[in-house]
C-alpha cells in the first residue's frame, strides 16, 4: 500500500478554459498565485462583465516598506472593490429556471440498489429535489440532471419526464447564473400541470402568483446540509464538486461496484506423483522460511541471480488479488468513494456513463484524522475495482528486460486499485491519490545476467 501525495488541484489555465476546455490531469499542481484584479478590471467594462474570465498574477509575499509596493497594493485594493461591484448579467435565452419540490421523489424505493454499469445506475431519485422548466443546453447537460422513470404511481403526475437536479447540480447552476431557483407558492401540479387529452397544458396563474425567486444564499440555505440529510449536499462535497466543474471536468455521484466474481473452484485432488512434483522447489517464490543456523544462501555454484534473491526473499510481501479478502472491513465514512469523474474529452450518454477516470472521497480536514491502514483497504478492495497495469512484456533479451525495468515505475504509479481523497480545510481542496502497489512483482534481479 502506498500513496502520491502531490496536489493536483487544476491549474489556473484550466480554469479559464471553463466547462468547455481541456481538464487537466489531477497530478497537476496549483502555484501559489493570487488574482490580479488591476488586469481583470483592464480586460472589460461593466457592460461586458459576465463573460470575461479572472486570471492570476503574482504574488508578494513579504512586505518591504516602500511606496511602490504600498501602492499597487493600494491599486489592487480599489480594482478589487471595482471589480466586485459591478452587476452581474446574462440573457435571457441562457437561463432556466428550476423550482424546488424536495416531497416529490421522497417516497420513491431502489435508489439502494443502483449498481455501476447497470440500467437506471446513477438516478438517486430520492435525492432530487429541483425540477427545471426546460431541458437544460450547452456541455452541462452531458452530466448534469436526469428524467426520473421507471417507478409505479407517477406515471403521468405533475413534474413527470421532466429534468430533475441533485442539490449540488442545482446549486452549481444557480452559482453560476444559469438557472433561477424558485420558492413554490402553489403545489406542484400548479406550477407544471398535467397535459390535457390535446396534449396542451393550461397555466391559469401569472409567474409571481405561482412563487418567489430566491437568492443564492436561501440557495445555499436550502440546498446545504449535513451528510445523510435527503435532498442535501455537505458543504466540503459541493465545494469538491464545483471545483472539478469549473476546471471542465464531469462529475457524478458514485454508485456501488458490482460483485466480484466468485472465487475459482477448489483444484481435484492430486495423485501420488503430482504431490511429490509439488513438494519439488520452485524457482521463484513470494519468500522463504529462513535456515535456522549457517547462511542465508546456501554454499552452492549459481549461474544466474534469481535464485540466490529467492532464498533473500525472507519477509512476505503484499500481492494484490481481484477477489478482497474475506476479513475486509467495510468502508467507514469518510474515506468512502462520493464522486466519480471523467476527463473533459470523454463523451458518453449520462444514462449510461462509461468507468469513471477517477473515483474520489471527500474529506474533511477539521473531523477527521489520517487514514488507517484498515480504512485504506477498505477503500481501495471494496469501493475501487480491479485494474492492474499492463504485465511487463515475457521474452528472453537484454532489450526486453530493460523495457520491462523502464515500464516499472509507471506499473507502480497507474497501481492495481486506486482512489482520490479530497481534503477540504474551510475550502481549502488537496488531492492526494492512494494506490495499491504490488512491489514483490517488480524484480529488479531478473535479467540482471
Amino acid at each position: 500500500m502506498a500513496f502520491d501525495d502531490e496536489d493536483p488541484t487544476p491549474t489556473s489555465s484550466a480554469l479559464a478554459a471553463g466547462e468547455e476546455g481541456e481538464a487537466p490531469s489531477l497530478e497537476d499542481a496549483l502555484g501559489d498565485e493570487t488574482q490580479d484584479f488591476r488586469l481583470f478590471a483592464s480586460l472589460f467594462d461593466k457592460k461586458q462583465a459576465s463573460g470575461k474570465t479572472l486570471r492570476r498574477g503574482e504574488k508578494d509575499f513579504e512586505a518591504h516598506g516602500t511606496r511602490a509596493q504600498a501602492g499597487a497594493l493600494e491599486a489592487s485594493r480599489e480594482a478589487m472593490h471595482e471589480v466586485l461591484s459591478y452587476t452581474r448579467s446574462h440573457k435571457p435565452r441562457d437561463c432556466n429556471r428550476g423550482w424546488y419540490f424536495p416531497e416529490k421523489w421522497a417516497d420513491a424505493s431502489g435508489a439502494e440498489a443502483e449498481v455501476e454499469g447497470e440500467k437506471g445506475a446513477g438516478l438517486f431519485a430520492r435525492e432530487r429535489v429541483v425540477v427545471v422548466e426546460e431541458e437544460i443546453k450547452g456541455p452541462l447537460s452531458q452530466s448534469v440532471g436526469r428524467v426520473v422513470t421507471g417507478f409505479e404511481g407517477y406515471k403521468g403526475t405533475p413534474g413527470w419526464l421532466r429534468t430533475w437536479l441533485l442539490p449540488e447540480e442545482a446549486l452549481y447552476l444557480v452559482e453560476r447564473g444559469s438557472m433561477d431557483l424558485w420558492w413554490p407558492a402553489r403545489g406542484i401540479e400548479d406550477v407544471f400541470p398535467v397535459k390535457d387529452e390535446a396534449g396542451v397544458e393550461s397555466k391559469g396563474f401569472e409567474d409571481y402568483e405561482l412563487g418567489v425567486p430566491l437568492s443564492l444564499q436561501a440557495a445555499y440555505a436550502l440546498l446545504i446540509g449535513n451528510d445523510g440529510e435527503r435532498g442535501k449536499v455537505s458543504l466540503e462535497k459541493y465545494q469538491v464538486y464545483a471545483n472539478l466543474r469549473r476546471t471542465g471536468y464531469k462529475i457524478m455521484r458514485a454508485t456501488k461496484l458490482p460483485l466480484p466474481p466468485p472465487l475459482p473452484a477448489k483444484p481435484p485432488p492430486q495423485n501420488l506423483w503430482q504431490w511429490l512434483i509439488s513438494l519439488l522447489p520452485t524457482q521463484i517464490s513470494s519468500h522463504t522460511t529462513p535456515p535456522p543456523f549457517g547462511p542465508l544462501v546456501k554454499p552452492g555454484l549459481y549461474r544466474s541471480y534469481t535464485p540466490i534473491f529467492t532464498q533473500l526473499a525472507l519477509l512476505p510481501r503484499h500481492n494484490p488479488t481481484p477477489q478482497p479478502k474475506a476479513d475486509t472491513p467495510s468502508p467507514e465514512e469518510p474515506f468512502n468513494i462520493h464522486f466519480h469523474v471523467w476527463k473533459s474529452s470523454t463523451a458518453f450518454p449520462k444514462t449510461k456513463p462509461p468507468p469513471p477516470d477517477f473515483r474520489i472521497a471527500v474529506v474533511d480536514a477539521r473531523a477527521s484524522a489520517v487514514p488507517t491502514l484498515e480504512q485504506l483497504t477498505a477503500l481501495l478492495e471494496v469501493r475501487s475495482p480491479w485494474d492492474p497495469p499492463e504485465a511487463p512484456n515475457s521474452g528472453q533479451g537484454t532489450a526486453v528486460n530493460r523495457n520491462n525495468q523502464g515500464l516499472m515505475y509507471k506499473r507502480l504509479k497507474h497501481a492495481w486499485r486506486n482512489a482520490v481523497v479530497a481534503v477540504v480545510d474551510r475550502g481549502l481542496i488537496s488531492y492526494i491519490r492512494f494506490g495499491e502497489m504490488a512491489f514483490a512483482q517488480e524484480r529488479l534481479y531478473e535479467g540482471g545476467g
